[in-house]
């Protein structure tokens, strides 16, 4: 027994370093093997879940991203299924996020293609620096911060800066029901990161 442990800690080893080096296809063969001689190995399987989402992400349809791979979903899928699936790999790879290589850039995947699916963007304030979500009819739009009162125009934020704090992704995973029902109803109502609209009622 601790001898499959032992081999398969330095496979995994390897595959982190693979992972580093970007080669995704080759980690994520030697992490499957890392598992196949120890399935009990911490983390084992979050680590091949974020691989997954990383060679996921790096599918092209017609020019594009592929964001259902990011799901492994077909296209097309229902707002139900694309939530479901959000909520479950992102709760399942945040629990690795401190130990497994790679987790947070998975969290930041799992947020951009979602983000990309429901047709919202988030945007910023550049003067209080507060993160809001609105439908895609809003994009380049003058808008008022409900956070400082001021004006600014609703450019969306790049993929690298779509909100993950557990604030913010908590209060989506508690308010499934209502998540699904506020994007089917493609509210022009902007929601913050604190998860409050602009009456002061929870937006999910």
């Amino acid at each position: 027994m601790d001898c499959y442990h032992e081999r398969a800690q330095l496979t995994k080893e390897l595959a982190e370093r693979k992972f580093a080096e970007k080669d995704y296809v080759e980690a994520k063969k030697l992490a499957q093997q890392a598992k196949d001689l120890f399935p009990g190995l911490e983390f084992i399987s979050l680590f091949i879940t974020t691989i997954d989402i990383y060679l996921s992400r790096q599918k092209v349809v017609n020019g594009q991203p592929d964001w259902h791979a990011v799901f492994g979903l077909e296209n097309p899928a229902t707002l139900e299924k694309i939530c479901e699936k959000y909520y479950n790999l992102y709760e399942d790879v945040k629990c690795g996020k401190n130990n497994v290589i790679g987790a947070e850039g998975a969290l930041q995947i799992l947020s951009e293609a979602f983000c990309n699916l429901t047709g919202e963007f988030w945007t910023m304030c550049p003067r209080c620096q507060f993160k809001f979500q609105y439908a895609n009819d809003r994009i380049n739009k003058e808008m008022v911060c409900f956070n400082c009162h001021r004006y600014y125009l609703a450019v969306p934020l790049s993929s690298g800066t779509y909100p993950t704090s557990p604030r913010t992704m908590s209060h989506f995973q508690r308010r499934k029901t209502n998540v699904v029902l506020a994007l089917k109803a493609s509210s022009s109502e902007p929601v913050g990161e604190s998860g409050l609209s602009k009456d002061g009622k929870r937006g999910w």
